[in-house]
């Protein structure tokens, strides 16, 4: 296995093109006042101890797409607040239904969709609302994406496009903590201590930790910040009987280390926009096999590396397909970084 892996062709081959941790111009959202707030949000959640070292239990879980089975719709229509609807779940902008734009989020930032659903809720109380809530900035411009003191960018009205900004924004922060530097912009990294912003000394268990306290790097136990987050994804993740995410993590899968990589010979390499899961092969046969989804043993500057076969498999934001030599002779198509 490698240990890290840091491929020399990565450098030319990203050249020129925009990565996805690229600059998104966001101001990150402070929490909301408690009187949008649903009396439960500030419930200590008692089935767990709060741990400002983790406020997430894992990256993989974090990064976990696919965590309501039952669909982001079915939440939004049985909410943990009673069981009430919420508007969101009939409402959309620009076309889209919330519940969509959360979900094509998730899947295209690979990131799990309590996340914005507690974001949500946390910043505008928006999860509790049976209706429609005023003003509409509370809405429109529900994570301040685009927006300066009281100027927002029309640009990014919508609770899609806000939706859509957030995920560009957490998938940039926690890229920096998966990257090689392993830290953040702001200095967070796992197992690398800091001080937020109300004094308080934290050091990241996990990169998904460090993302979340380079987008808002305050603890505030009990009343906001990253406490409330962490109540919320416990709460919601308890009401839909989410447990983490099992390891079903494949080739061209984004990473933060060998560990999430769980086949056979599985590694990380980190400097790949967001991390690619990948393995070293001598043949196609060398790489994991799955019956929905399909591996070929890429030969890059003469190294074999397992990589996703765009043929049968969709590639993920950043990656584009296209045609690379196979260790042994011939051609096949598969993602690599690239637009």
């Amino acid at each position: 296995m490698l240990h890290p892996v840091r491929w020399p062709w990565l450098p030319r081959l990203l050249a020129g093109v925009a990565a996805l941790a690229g600059v998104v111009l966001a101001a990150c959202a402070k929490d909301a006042p408690a009187s949008v707030l649903q009396a439960d949000d500030l419930v200590p959640f008692d089935g767990a101890p709060f741990d400002r070292n983790a406020i997430v239990e894992s990256t993989v879980a974090f990064s976990d797409p696919y965590a309501l089975p039952e669909g982001v719709l079915a939440f939004l229509k049985h909410t943990p607040y009673g069981g009430r609807t919420s508007f969101l779940a009939t409402y959309q902008s620009n076309g889209v239904l919330a519940a969509d734009a959360i979900q094509r989020a998730a899947e295209v930032y690979q990131i799990n969709p309590l996340v914005f659903l507690a974001r949500a809720e946390m910043d505008q109380g928006l999860i509790g609302e049976q209706f429609y809530p005023l003003p509409p900035s509370r809405v429109e411009y529900v994570f301040r994406c685009g927006c300066s003191g009281s100027q927002c960018d029309p640009g990014l009205a919508g609770f899609d496009k806000q939706v859509d900004c957030l995920a560009r924004t957490l998938r940039s922060d926690l890229s920096q903590a998966c990257g090689v530097a392993r830290t953040t912009a702001g200095g967070w990294g796992v197992g690398r201590g800091a001080a937020t912003l109300d004094g308080v000394v934290v050091t990241p268990a996990n990169e998904a930790t460090a993302a979340l306290y380079q987008y808002m790097p305050v603890v505030d136990e009990g009343t906001g910040g990253n406490w409330l987050f962490w109540n919320l994804w416990q709460q919601y993740a308890n009401a839909v009987g989410y447990g983490g995410a099992f390891s079903d993590k494949w080739i061209g899968d984004p990473c933060c280390g060998d560990s999430s990589c769980p086949y056979a010979n599985g590694t990380c390499a980190v400097n790949a926009p967001g991390g690619m899961c990948t393995a070293a092969c001598n043949a196609t046969g060398d790489c994991a096999t799955d019956p929905q989804r399909k591996a070929v043993c890429g030969s890059l500057s003469g190294q074999g590396f397992c990589l996703r076969d765009c043929t049968v498999d969709a590639c993920r934001q950043g990656y584009a397909c296209v045609t690379v030599a196979v260790m042994g002779g011939g051609s096949a198509r598969a993602c690599l970084p690239g637009k």
